[in-house]
């Protein structure tokens, strides 16, 4: 199978020694490259009862993955509190801490390939898939580009209202 960025898409049997966790993971997937000249890359993996359904969870984490690597919006609060309470030796110290974050990515992805995949059984009848997705460069940059000419023709639109409504209160004929 050839994909739009010339690779060739590769699949690795499963391991029958112990399909639970293949020894056969491919290298792309346990250390990933981050990108090249070409790509933009990202892993993902994805569990189910069907191969093709596997293979489409791996994918949609993997674009999340992507996606988190060009602009990602992320929240977090972490609370500490520790408390001493006693004398000398019957010292008694309370701590607490809790940590709570929220990643939140909004992009549209074009020009995304599947890579490399490796799909396999496990002995339990369900599927799990590893992929490796490739986002072209060049698409991110006319992503970007666009995304600017965007807001600039936005700002412009804003700035002529903006004129008008001040030209409209000067003449005394608000809207």
């Amino acid at each position: 199978l050839n994909c739009s960025g010339g690779k060739e898409v590769t699949e690795h049997s499963k391991n029958p020694n112990n399909p639970e966790e293949p020894a056969d993971l491919p290298d792309w997937f346990t250390n990933p490259p981050e990108e090249d000249d070409m790509y933009i890359y990202a892993v993902g993996v994805g569990e189910s009862r069907q191969m093709p359904m596997a293979i489409e969870k791996a994918k949609q984490a993997g674009k999340v993955e992507l996606s988190e690597r060009i602009s990602a919006s992320v929240k977090s609060q972490v609370k500490s509190f520790t408390q001493e309470a006693g004398m000398s030796e019957n010292t008694q110290i309370v701590e607490f801490y809790q940590s709570t974050s929220k990643t939140v990515t909004d992009n549209t992805l074009n020009g995304v390939t599947v890579l490399q995949r490796h799909p396999y059984k496990k002995t339990g009848g369900s599927w799990i898939a590893y992929v490796q997705l490739g986002l072209k460069k060049d698409a991110v940059s006319t992503a970007v580009v666009n995304v600017i000419k965007n807001e600039e023709a936005l700002y412009a639109e804003f700035k002529a209202s903006q004129a008008f409504q001040e030209l409209e209160a000067a003449i005394g004929d608000p809207k």
